[in-house]
């Protein structure tokens, strides 16, 4: 099965926190085993945490918009 199918069944047939835990686990794991040490291993994580701030700024920007349309409608 593929990376793909393997993340599709863990996402499928999990709860939200289990998956998230399974999944957190398994990146490790494969970060170590291709060779990442732990330094690299926090960069990944700040990279990932400056995505997900990313897409909470754009989103809140979207709504904020979205509000300011409603006001002027409205």
């Amino acid at each position: 099965m593929g990376r793909k199918g393997t993340l599709n069944m863990i996402m499928n047939n999990m709860k939200p926190k289990k998956a998230t835990k399974v999944l957190a686990k398994t990146m490790y794991k494969e970060l170590k085993n291709n060779g990442f040490n732990n330094k690299d291993i926090v960069e990944f994580s700040k990279e990932l945490l400056d995505y997900l701030a990313q897409d909470i700024k754009k989103r809140q920007t979207e709504r904020d918009k979205q509000k300011e349309a409603n006001l002027l409608i409205g």
